[in-house]
């Protein structure tokens, strides 16, 4: 530790660089003023007092950028700040954080959000991405630090009335975005310079989330045989487009298998097995993180047979989109499922389709476990999560089978009547 007799430039850029470390010369005007040196060379003036009995030390900035009255200026304003009991760095952090926009937070959160199980998945940042540039996009702008707990209050209300599923997302979101904000400014001292409390929490405690009731609707057993029937009547090649050849295979994959639309829509050629003794396919991106490898029955396997010979030199997807379109394969089959809606005489929805995939499981007697385990998803029980092979399924290829025959015969009963 040293001292610095004359505050000019020329007693700055005389000050000696250290071997290592860091050295400070201190000046007596106003007293806790010092500058900075480093072993590169790098001389900032930096101002040391205590707030609330504890040290603190702030960095004013470089002396090649401030004159010496400059620096004493600033000095005296953050010695202020400190006999008053505020914390200069957290004052600093407060001003940095106050102008970060709602967007600024998306954007930070979907590109370094870690989950126990990686980075989110493709969904859940569309999802994020259309809450705060559609729903939110009159918030999106603005500083997060201005949302508050009211304001929360009377959006929640106002989007329940047209969209109460949709709020309660919306919601969510938010109260995600909101928490990542707050800690990815936290001060130093472990204060929160903006959002000390959570405003979607805050507005929780007078509001009330929308109720969400499960859904049960499945395509009818005795309706599967006629459904059965269109779908293999748009695979027609001759009498059929391409995209609409596509999407009835994507809709009997979906039903044969009972995977997610997202996860079947997005099946890789390479993540499919034909020609193995035992032919499979292995979901790699889903909802639960579990890569999974689902045996063939042999009607799935003629499908895939049939997608592979009309298969595109450079399609790279079993359910690639209608040429021209942005994305790589198809989302949804919107078209052929509103036909299968009509046969089924309800609005079904592709979720209804997985149910409709454990609906048949139960019908043809194979147990519970067995076809949640077949659907992705991850067993309750100890005994089941630990001691049951809930990756490669192949084991389950007579289940997987049984539920096809049962889809064929179905159809067959239909094409006699």
């Amino acid at each position: 530790m040293g001292t610095l007799k004359a505050l000019t430039k020329q007693a700055i850029e005389a000050l000696p660089v250290p071997a290592s470390g860091q050295q400070f010369y201190w000046y007596a005007d106003p007293k806790g003023l010092a500058v900075r040196v480093t072993t590169n060379g790098s001389k900032s003036f930096i101002v040391q007092g205590r707030v609330n009995g504890k040290t603190c030390r702030y960095t004013i900035g470089p002396c090649n950028l401030l004159d010496a009255r400059e620096a004493q200026k600033r000095a005296r304003n953050r010695l202020s700040e400190m006999y008053d009991g505020l914390n200069p760095q957290v004052e600093r952090k407060r001003r940095q954080a106050q102008g970060i926009t709602l967007q600024e937070v998306m954007k930070d959160y979907i590109e370094n959000k870690r989950t126990k199980h990686g980075p989110l998945r493709p969904s859940s940042k569309a999802d994020i991405i259309k809450c705060v540039t559609k729903t939110l996009s009159d918030w999106a702008d603005k500083p997060v630090a201005n949302i508050t707990r009211d304001a929360c209050v009377k959006r929640f209300r106002l989007l329940s009335a047209t969209a109460p599923i949709t709020a309660n997302q919306t919601f969510r979101n938010l109260r995600a975005l909101c928490n990542w904000a707050r800690e990815s400014n936290v001060a130093a001292d472990g204060s929160y310079p903006i959002l000390p409390i959570n405003p979607v929490v805050q507005a929780f405690k007078s509001v009330q989330w929308n109720k969400e009731e499960s859904k049960e609707e499945f395509i009818p057993l005795n309706k599967i045989g006629k459904v059965w029937e269109l779908l293999s009547e748009r695979t027609n090649t001759e009498r059929y487009i391409p995209a609409d050849n596509a999407a009835a295979h994507l809709v009997m994959f979906l039903i044969l298998t009972g995977a997610r639309i997202g996860e079947g829509s997005a099946l890789r050629w390479s993540e499919v097995h034909l020609d193995s003794e035992l032919p499979y396919f292995v979901l790699t991106e889903t909802k639960n993180h579990n890569v999974v490898t689902i045996p063939m029955s042999t009607q799935l396997k003629a499908l895939l047979d049939a997608r592979l010979a009309c298969r595109g030199k450079n399609d790279e997807y079993v359910f690639p989109s209608r040429a021209g379109s942005k994305v790589p394969h198809m989302q949804d089959a919107r078209g052929t499922m509103r036909q299968v809606s009509e046969i089924a005489g309800m609005h079904l929805h592709n979720h209804d389709l997985r149910r409709t995939f454990i609906a048949i499981c139960l019908e043809c007697k194979i147990e519970l476990w067995k076809a949640e385990i077949l659907t992705n998803h991850l067993p309750a029980t100890v005994t089941l999560k630990h001691y049951t092979q809930t990756r490669d399924l192949r084991y389950l290829l007579p289940e997987v089978q049984n539920v096809a025959d049962w889809i064929s015969a179905q159809a067959k009963e239909e094409i006699k009547s």
